[in-house]
């Protein structure tokens, strides 16, 4: 079977059904999806295995957990997105499944592009597309835009697949090793968080509290006196917890 190079136009003939492949003419890395070729692109990784454990340190001290953490197991993936250049943007679709929803939101810098080096295979785990180019034009969001497509590109992004053990619990994560962003389906849990569900917890107990006083009781002067010593007895209960706590 013969197909034509999507860089130079060269035909090349091919004896596998699908595939990464090379053009002998150009040098330029394609993908072959059954009789289509597209551009075979990846992103170059910049953060290497020693820089994860001050990587995953810097993210999850954005999100306000500061405590030490420690890398447990660390592997560099490939996955794969589509990048469907229009004639005034850019469309990204994942071309397999990702393990994090949030995922979804990643972004490729189109900016930071190189041809795809089958070498990688060697050393790496490179994903496979798991939606091929025909599923990729038939989604709803990509059919609208059909008559402004300029270009497909078919990228292989590397992200590191780590397990980190933080406050005696382990948990997983996939970390851009472009961007160093940090992705996951569970977090450790962020103290100021628990600390302002705890106090809003609080406040909505003792503002109950406060309202039923207020409806139940008669006289303004027996209203005020239930305020006191619901106030103070709350006082001492709620210090005595946040001292538990370490509030």
């Amino acid at each position: 079977m013969e197909i034509k190079c999507t860089q130079c136009g060269a035909g090349i003939e091919i004896k596998e059904d699908s595939g990464f492949i090379t053009c002998p003419y150009c040098d330029s890395r394609l993908y072959v999806e059954t009789d289509q070729t597209v551009e075979h692109l990846y992103i170059k990784p910049r953060l290497q295995a020693e820089q994860l454990k001050g990587a995953l340190g810097r993210e999850l001290f954005k999100k306000e957990l500061t405590q030490p953490v420690e890398v447990v197991s660390a592997k560099l993936i490939f996955i794969p997105f589509w990048l469907v250049r229009l004639d005034n943007g850019f469309l990204r679709v994942p071309a397999s499944q990702l393990e994090f929803s949030e995922m979804k939101k990643f972004k490729i810098p189109v900016g930071k592009l190189a041809p795809y080096e089958p070498e990688l295979e060697r050393d790496y785990e490179v994903r496979l597309p798991e939606i091929d180019l025909n599923e990729l034009l038939s989604m709803p969001q990509i059919k609208r835009f059909l008559d402004r497509i300029k270009k497909i590109s078919l990228i292989h992004i590397p992200f590191w697949e780590i397990s980190y053990k933080y406050e005696e619990n382990i948990y997983q994560a996939l970390i851009d090793a472009g961007s160093s962003q940090l992705f996951a389906e569970e977090l450790p849990p962020s103290p100021s968080k628990a600390k302002d569900r705890y106090f809003m917890t609080w406040f909505g107990v003792l503002s109950g509290i406060f309202l039923l006083e207020a409806f139940l009781l008669p006289k303004f002067w027996m209203i005020a006196l239930a305020y006191l010593g619901t106030g103070a007895i709350s006082y001492y209960f709620l210090n005595k917890d946040l001292a538990k706590r370490g509030y």
